[in-house]
């Protein structure tokens, strides 16, 4: 005798949406790769984190200097490291006797940034392209990036800057797709000062999506509906906060030194600044005057370009370059050729009215081009010693670059290309991804095994 059928079950299941059980499977498939990264050493730059989120650690407001050090807490943004300390302090309050290692902490918080970046990208490009799945694969897309996800399991600002990158420019896209003004308006600004009070290499951003938001007011000035809910009310209280902090920070520097961001000689003395010593028998101070008369004997920026820089972006992205370094070749040299294949269907599929994936373009060729004219000018003042040459600066741009690339994907016209491109970037990420981590685990990164004590 055959049972009876639940219908309510049957129903519950039916509206069950896929594409949401394939992001939270994305998302739990990242922290566990995330998890395995944060056990693992040699991420960039962890004694100066480190050691400016202990300071923080110790106060509510900002640390006082130690003269003695090369590193600098006067005039630098702080907000990082200011959540660092904060995180630790009420670990403490409600653990006291607790035995997490503050390091560890903090490494699951970048963790944490990186997860919510993952969450963003999805959300971008759904928003970019209306269909779901573009997000899932984004998302998938940006969790089996080598270079993310060390980075991810380590104490870095990168996470943070990131995610701000992601949720301001969704935010973004939001306001262009007609979403309520103030709202978005003031999500935009609280991600971009968060971002800018966490790296001033932000600021570029900030600019940029400054212009783009200001394009779009010019544009619908008068479509543009302002509507003051409470939840509007307290993201505009929200927004003047962080506002008030970024002139606080930002303003008080170039009125007091100047600059944006005071140099370390402007806080202590020339030899307690003095680090990587080893680098100064190269340096010659950049001159545009100079740079003309020994143009014949300088490697111009198109020969840099292409005989360097693009290579070892690429390879420090989806490889990882750092104190520990990975760099597999044939990964590598795949992912060149998807996107160079993206970039020729992006000519071969163009459409002219996609303002939105227009948006991205124009965000990923400033800020590309700031990076590529940053390191090239670092290049010449050391000699092309290829000094802090990696991709890892370009990371606040790629979530934004993988929703593009999966965008233009989506967009092949010829089904079965497209279906191939798909299922193709789909097993070239994971295989150069969590893949190969697992592959080359007892080869490569069980040399790395962090272990906290």
């Amino acid at each position: 005798m055959e049972k009876p059928v639940n219908h309510k079950i049957t129903n519950k299941l039916s509206r069950v949406q896929i594409h949401k059980v394939l992001m939270v499977l994305s998302m739990i498939y990242f922290i566990a790769f995330g998890l395995m990264m944060v056990h693992t050493s040699g991420q960039p730059d962890q004694a100066p984190h480190t050691y400016f989120s202990r300071q923080f650690s110790q106060t509510w407001g900002i640390p006082e200097e130690n003269p003695n050090l090369q590193y600098t807490i006067t005039g630098q943004p702080y907000l990082y490291y200011w959540l660092n300390g904060a995180a630790y302090k009420i670990y403490r309050l409600l653990f006291p006797a607790g035995e997490l290692y503050p390091a560890l902490l903090w490494r699951l918080m970048s963790l944490f940034y990186s997860s919510l970046t993952v969450f963003f990208t999805y959300k971008l490009a759904k928003s970019i392209t209306g269909n779901p799945y573009t997000g899932v694969i984004s998302a998938f897309f940006l969790s089996n990036t080598l270079m993310f996800a060390f980075v991810s399991g380590g104490i870095s600002y990168d996470n943070l800057i990131g995610l701000a990158t992601a949720a301001a420019v969704y935010h973004l896209i939001s306001l262009y797709k007609g979403k309520e003004f103030i709202r978005q308006t003031s999500l935009i600004g609280i991600w971009v000062i968060i971002g800018a009070l966490a790296k001033d290499q932000f600021l570029l951003l900030t600019l940029i999506i400054f212009i783009a938001w200001l394009f779009y007011v010019i544009r619908h000035f008068r479509q543009i509906q302002l509507k003051l809910s409470k939840l509007n009310f307290i993201l505009i209280i929200a927004f003047t906060g962080f506002l008030i902090l970024f002139i606080e920070l930002y303003g008080v520097n170039f009125i007091r030194y100047g600059q944006i961001t005071p140099v370390c000689s402007q806080i202590k003395s020339l030899e307690v600044c003095r680090t990587y010593t080893y680098r100064f028998e190269y340096y010659e101070p950049f001159n545009l005057q100079w740079m003309w008369f020994v143009r014949d004997s300088l490697i111009d920026p198109i020969r840099y370009a292409g005989s360097f820089c693009i290579f070892r972006m690429i390879e420090s992205i989806w490889g990882i370059l750092s104190h520990n370094s990975f760099i597999p070749t044939l990964s590598i040299s795949l992912h060149a050729a998807m996107i160079f294949w993206a970039f020729t269907c992006l000519i071969y599929y163009r459409q002219p009215r996609d303002s939105k994936t227009i948006l991205l373009a124009m965000i990923i060729l400033c800020y590309g081009t700031y990076v590529f004219l940053w390191n090239y000018k670092r290049e010449v003042e050391y000699d092309f010693q290829h000094f802090v040459v990696t991709g890892r600066y370009l990371l606040p741009i790629l979530s934004i670059f993988l929703v593009m690339m999966t965008h233009i994907f989506f967009n092949i016209k010829h089904v079965f290309l497209r279906k191939i491109t798909i299922a193709s970037a789909l097993i070239l990420y994971f295989s150069g991804g969590l893949g190969i981590y697992l592959n080359r685990y007892a080869e490569v990164f069980a040399h790395w095994r962090l272990y906290f004590h």
